[in-house]
């Protein structure tokens, strides 16, 4: 019993659980209304309301909505119970670590998606084909059809999260709450923010642009490429950029 209770002293860290938790959380709400006080970008807000209209009055979207978020508080629960509390720390770290722990779990994550995304949920004959073939019912893309995935891939996309805590955790050591914080919020508004519909191709939205304009011609159907969710960097090594 007592090394039990050594071990849970030495490396369950249930501070910095708590601490990436409500960082998590104050990032992603300071960012939406950071973000929203740009007349421009409320604009493209509206629009997509408007085109999400229809789509979340099919009586398909709530059920699936629904089924996403208890699945998505499952794994949320193993991320803060099990995951955060065993990587992350609150102690301080070189000033490098902090920038490149961001960097590493991000490519790390993105690199694991990209592989499930084109071999796993594209890849001919696959038995995930078709449960990721409701999400590319969607060729329009607008911000409700980030929300319209199986369960099962809701599932699968926070798992690779949980896994490349570990990882980098494994190559880089504990990685800092706040650092873990803002990969998880960059990781999650960038997969919303690919399916919005978003026309600023000027400074300083050209990235947005292209990022969503990117994603918008992978759901075209089932056959083209742009499978990273994060970055193109995987998509231009292996050839699949589109």
């Amino acid at each position: 019993m007592d090394s039990i209770i050594q071990w849970f002293s030495d490396y369950y860290n249930w501070g910095a659980a708590l601490v990436w938790l409500v960082t998590s959380i104050a990032l992603t709400k300071a960012g939406v209304w950071l973000a929203f006080r740009n007349a421009d970008v409320a604009r493209m807000r509206q629009w997509n309301r408007e085109q999400d209209k229809p789509k979340m009055a099919n009586p398909k979207w709530k059920p699936i909505a629904k089924a996403n978020m208890k699945i998505g508080s499952g794994v949320h629960l193993f991320l803060l119970l099990v995951a955060a509390p065993l990587t992350l720390t609150l102690s301080a770290l070189p000033a490098w670590r902090y920038l490149a722990d961001v960097i590493v779990l991000l490519l790390v994550y993105d690199f694991i998606y990209y592989l499930t995304h084109r071999f796993w949920f594209h890849g001919n004959w696959m038995p995930m084909r078709k449960v990721h073939a409701l999400h590319h019912q969607a060729r329009d893309v607008s911000w409700s059809d980030s929300h319209y995935v199986h369960p099962t891939e809701t599932f699968i996309g926070l798992a690779i999260f949980a896994l490349s805590l570990f990882l980098t955790y494994g190559l880089m050591g504990e990685i800092h709450a706040v650092v873990a914080a803002l990969g998880y919020v960059i990781w999650t508004q960038l997969n919303t923010i690919n399916h919005t519909k978003f026309n600023l191709d000027r400074f300083p939205f050209k990235t947005v642009d292209y990022l969503t304009t990117k994603h918008h011609i992978h759901h075209i159907d089932m056959h083209h490429g742009n499978y990273g969710s994060i970055t193109p960097l995987y998509d231009w090594m292996f050839g699949t950029l589109d």
